[in-house]
């Protein structure tokens, strides 16, 4: 009697163990799935707040946008069921010339990139700048670390090949998790066909890495026991998985010329992700400028004569078409 009364309770705490077990696991891919996938910071999110900061650091958004063309055009996704908000910045109206296609990272939209817009526009370049998913005025549900955002900017590439002409050289740039976006693409033959030159300003390498910054902050779960979950969660919502996302296998065979800015004491995407995503590309032109002392994506706002040098010397030695 004694031995069947502790074979049920051992079989009781047997079954709370595990409902426990998978409970916690449930709760922890959960958990992580929504921080990765709704990461974005709502009140970060308006065009409003961007220009505001811009303007904190000098950035007259306003006298900018006078001293050219703006177009507003909405490209409708062939990924997933929404329009991509964009604004066409040209120096004249003409769209038959040069242009780089710009992709923000994290909490940014499409006006995050008018610094260097500026900068490439005095080179004579027009700027299609767009607001990458859950983020800005674009209206996609999820923030996929750049995996689904490089469908967005695939077609964004192809506007502007419709628009300016497929001899134009095209090029992309990309902060963050907007280089992350630009890496994935450039795993795609259209990125071979279509893209002249990559500029990844302080980019994301892989996915499970970046996600596990974004839930730092829960230090009593094991790391590890929270990407494996999150990862999990991912999956079984979405489809794919971390290891889908890791952009390094992406650039590995690109052939388009790939410049890198990073920053030694960048805390977000550290300086070894940047060398990482350099070491990994083995058949195209490429360079790495590392900085001592910016923070995450700031090194344009520190030195922007280093990084327009930098930048525009790449581009005119690598550009693999007839700037226009």
């Amino acid at each position: 009697m004694k031995n069947k009364r502790a074979l049920k309770i051992t079989g009781i705490v047997i079954i709370c163990a595990v409902v426990l077990a998978v409970s916690v696991c449930g709760a922890t891919g959960i958990y992580v799935y929504n921080a990765s996938v709704h990461a974005v910071n709502q009140e970060r999110r308006p065009l409003a707040c961007k220009k505001e900061s811009l303007e904190k650091h000098g950035f007259d958004v306003d006298r900018f946008e006078a001293g050219c063309h703006v177009e507003q055009v909405e490209i409708p996704s062939t990924f997933d069921d929404h329009h991509i908000p964009a604004n066409y910045l040209t120096i004249d109206g003409k769209k038959e010339r040069k242009t780089v296609v710009m992709a923000h990272g994290l909490n940014g939209n499409r006006l995050t990139g008018y610094p260097v817009a500026a900068m490439l526009m005095k080179h004579g370049y027009n700027i299609l700048t767009y607001d990458q998913r859950d983020s800005g005025e674009n209206q996609a549900q999820y923030m996929t670390c750049g995996y689904w955002e490089s469908k967005d900017f695939k077609d964004c590439v192809d506007y502007v090949r419709a628009q300016a002409g497929p001899e134009i050289q095209v090029g992309g740039w990309g902060s963050s998790i907007g280089g992350a976006t630009i890496g994935f693409y450039l795993g795609t033959s259209d990125a071979e066909q279509k893209l002249d030159f990559a500029v990844l300003d302080c980019p994301v390498s892989n996915m499970r890495e970046i996600i596990g910054f974004l839930v730092r902050q829960t230090t009593w779960l094991p790391m590890e026991f929270k990407l494996d979950m999150g990862d999990l969660a991912t999956q079984l919502r979405l489809g794919y998985g971390y290891e889908e996302g890791d952009v390094r296998d992406y650039v590995r065979n690109t052939t388009v010329p790939v410049l890198i800015f990073n920053s030694r004491v960048d805390k977000v995407t550290p300086y070894h992700m940047g060398v990482s995503l350099y070491q990994a590309m083995k058949k195209n032109e490429k360079q790495l400028l590392t900085v001592d002392d910016s923070k995450h994506t700031d090194i344009y706002l520190d030195d922007p004569k280093l990084y327009e040098d930098t930048m525009m010397t790449f581009i005119e030695k690598h550009g693999s078409r007839q700037a226009s």
